[in-house]
Order: C-alpha cells, then sequence, then structure tokens
C-alpha cells in the first residue's frame, strides 16, 4: 500500500503523525487478535469480524434483548 497525502484528512505535521501512529496501532491490534477459523485469516477479515461484532455489541435492538433476559 502506498501513502497517498491527498487522502489524508489533514495535512499539517502533527495530523500527520497522529494518523500514522493511528494506523500503526491498528494494525498491531489485527495482528495480535484471534478470531474464529471460519471466519478466516486475513487482516480484513479479521477488521470484518470485529466490525461485525462491535456492531452487534451497540445495537439498541441486541442490548434491549440482552437487558430484557436479565430481567
Amino acid at each position: 500500500m502506498h501513502l497517498k497525502l491527498d487522502r489524508l484528512i489533514t495535512k499539517n505535521e502533527n495530523g500527520i503523525r497522529i494518523q500514522i501512529y493511528s494506523c500503526l496501532i491498528a494494525y498491531l491490534i489485527l495482528q495480535l487478535i484471534e478470531i474464529p477459523v471460519e471466519f478466516g485469516k486475513t487482516l480484513l477479515d479479521k477488521l470484518r469480524y470485529l466490525q461485525g461484532y462491535m456492531c452487534q455489541e451497540t445495537s439498541y435492538v441486541h442490548w434491549l434483548r440482552k437487558l430484557i433476559w436479565l430481567c
């Protein structure tokens, strides 16, 4: 992958540094996390799994179901 400067959110030095560090942190988290084998092994598979899991956990429907289940 190539870093395209016209696609960055900000163009000042500090903002670019923060974006690069954020990308590195996200990359390391994806490297360290383990997901079930049936979802795949690639970093993109891990990212998709985490996005789906996080959306499910923050959905009001799922949150209400858990709340009702505990009562």
